[in-house]
């Protein structure tokens, strides 16, 4: 019998990327459901909204990709589900990048979870747990400490019995690419690629990576996004008031050749 899969992402406040876009696209191009989440959970966590959107739907698929409105499908003929937790593992992660100097244990900005009853339970756990108990638990060796859901779950997979050795953690090349990536660090061909840390930082970076690509705002090519009706330009170059240009132009002729 054919699973069902669902690709949700989202975020409240709503995003200012045009990743909805992508992550619809990229669903219809595997035949997967999306769902788009942007109300309000009433959490106190902000970060804990993406639990309360899984639980809404988690009795409806057999698999859920949940991936962050930071997050782009890059790659539209790989299929993420490559990585789909198998055997008992319910849950499926990548790692941090090696590269990084701030490093963490896994991402939550996207995986892949079995919707069963153990996912359920996890994720319900994931809510009922105290953030301070997990930052009184939390070591060095752990990697840096995000206040959010991300350290829950690495505590819960840690200390609670029903979850040890029930998650797959991938290398971050898997499903976790960064801008650098593009560019000169561990250069590869990002299946997802991650934007990462403060607000202008990731901006900056998001800008970059759609310059460096010439790529429309939400990183799809344009053979991709025609059938949409959506409309395109054959440059999609912009400008920053952050930019450093002379940085700029010696990146993107590195790029070019």
């Amino acid at each position: 019998m054919q699973k069902s899969i669902c690709i949700i992402s989202g975020r409240y406040p709503t995003t200012v990327f045009q990743s909805p876009v992508n992550h619809r696209i990229y669903a219809d191009s595997h035949k997967y459901s999306y769902i788009h989440c942007n109300w309000p959970t009433g959490l106190d966590n902000v970060y804990l909204n993406k639990i309360a959107y899984i639980l809404q739907y988690i009795d409806h698929y057999d698999y859920i990709i949940w991936i962050d409105d930071d997050a782009f499908f890059m790659d539209f003929e790989k299929d993420i589900m490559d990585y789909a937790p198998k055997d008992d593992c319910f849950i499926s992660f990548c790692k941090s990048p090696e590269h990084k100097a701030l490093k963490t244990y896994l991402s939550s900005g996207q995986f892949i979870v079995k919707c069963n009853a153990l996912a359920k339970q996890f994720f319900n756990d994931v809510l009922k747990t105290n953030l301070n108990e997990v930052k009184a638990w939390w070591t060095d060796d752990l990697g840096y400490f995000t206040n959010g859901d991300q350290d829950v779950m690495v505590y819960l997979l840690h200390q609670n019995e029903a979850y040890i050795n029930r998650v797959k953690r991938y290398d971050y090349k898997c499903f976790n690419s960064r801008w650098e990536n593009l560019i000169d660090e561990d250069v590869h061909q990002p299946l997802i690629l991650h934007f990462t840390g403060r607000g202008a930082t990731k901006k900056q970076n998001y800008i970059l990576a759609q310059n460096t690509l010439n790529l429309h705002p939400s990183l799809v090519p344009n053979s991709l996004l025609k059938p949409y009706g959506i409309a395109t330009q054959d440059s999609y170059l912009v400008a920053h008031k952050t930019q450093n240009k002379s940085f700029l132009n010696r990146l993107l002729r590195r790029v070019r050749g």
